[in-house]
């Protein structure tokens, strides 16, 4: 079964449309609230996810609740995919969710011709760089926050990439 299908029968997946932007933004707010102590703003705002649907794509995960996880993605060049912003509702945290949605995020790239993920992780968050190395990712160098006039804390991001195997389908392709 392919991740964008998931095996829950009650949830399922799709892509946010410019409609989403509006009830997208206070839901990242509040699932990346935890995390945003070194800011002086919220994690986004209804700009900036505009501005987020035009460069890429939010992958929505809902059930009969609603909204319960997204992840952001965007096809680069080179072959290279870019994933972030994996977001799950805070009272659905610690069940495989995030790591669902990371599988999610890199299938749809790699199903779009992404050979490589890029991701960038804060560095005051040694846990999720760690996750993100559990999950096959490896560090390969750092850049300066892109908004340093919203922090609080100095910070910059920690730049991870993962390379994918290639799939069926892009084999198939090169065969002929």
């Amino acid at each position: 079964m392919s991740l964008l299908q998931t095996e829950n029968t009650v949830a399922g997946l799709r892509l946010a449309t410019t409609e989403d932007a509006d009830w997208l933004v206070p839901f990242l707010n509040r699932t990346f609230a935890p995390d945003n102590y070194f800011k002086r703003t919220e994690r986004t705002n209804p700009s900036q996810v505009a501005e987020y649907l035009r460069n890429g794509f939010f992958l929505l995960l809902e059930d009969a609740g609603g909204l319960f996880g997204l992840v952001y993605t965007e096809l680069r060049e080179n072959s290279r995919g870019y994933i972030g912003m994996i977001a799950t509702d805070p009272d659905r945290q610690r069940g495989g969710i995030g790591t669902h949605l990371l599988q999610i995020g890199e299938e749809f790239c790699s199903n779009r011709g992404s050979r490589v993920i890029e991701i960038s992780v804060v560095n005051l968050r040694p846990d999720l760089v760690a996750w993100y190395q559990r999950k096959g990712y490896q560090i390969v160098g750092e850049a300066p926050y892109v908004r340093p006039e919203v922090l609080i804390l100095p910070c910059h991001f920690i730049l991870m990439e993962k390379s994918l195997a290639p799939t069926s389908n892009a084999g198939a392709e090169n065969s002929n």
